[in-house]
């Protein structure tokens, strides 16, 4: 009965997690970075953007849409909201397009994950800063279906809020946003 109760608990569903603003993230931004606002972001052909897969099941709605891309936004507004910086009537603006997005809970010990974008910051339409940016994250996952899949998730969220830090922490985005 005890393994039953396991294999269906690892088949309920994963929603992505809220995402959590990092202090590190926090601490960059309040270096000196101006008022940004947050334009949509997109998904590059070919990316899922809707789905991934964690063993048996999957993890969706990640954004207020079911997209990745979203979700990816919407940390990055929870991230500028967090450190004073959000203004949706500034003239900086950060646009991106999701590159990448991969998850991998199939390991019995280690789960991971990457994720890429192509940030874009403008100021009355013209680009201050274009680059892709991309991480890998990996965590401690299990065996058991049960332990592993909300591990996943939680890994994924952090592997966007690595790839956010990474963007914050880069001196051409920093010198872009002064």
């Amino acid at each position: 009965m005890l393994a039953t109760l396991l294999a269906l608990a690892a088949c309920a569903g994963a929603p992505a997690p809220a995402y959590q603003p990092g202090v590190a993230n926090l601490l960059a931004l309040r270096a000196g970075t101006a008022p940004i606002g947050v334009d949509d972001f997109a998904a590059e052909d070919g990316i899922n953007d809707r789905r991934l897969g964690l063993r048996a099941d999957s993890m969706t709605g990640a954004g207020s849409d079911g997209a990745f891309s979203t979700y990816l936004q919407q940390a990055l507004e929870k991230e500028l909201r967090n450190a004073g910086r959000l203004d949706d009537a500034a003239g900086l603006r950060l646009s991106g397009t999701l590159t990448e997005n991969r998850l991998d809970a199939s390991g019995f010990s280690v789960g991971h994950a990457s994720v890429g974008a192509r940030f874009v910051l403008t100021r009355d339409g013209r680009v201050l800063y274009d680059k892709l940016h991309s991480v890998d994250h990996e965590w401690a996952s299990s065996f058991i279906g049960a332990l592993a899949i909300p591990a996943a998730t939680q890994g994924y969220s952090a592997t966007v809020q690595k790839l956010i830090g990474q963007l914050f922490d880069d001196p051409a985005f920093v010198e872009a946003t002064r």
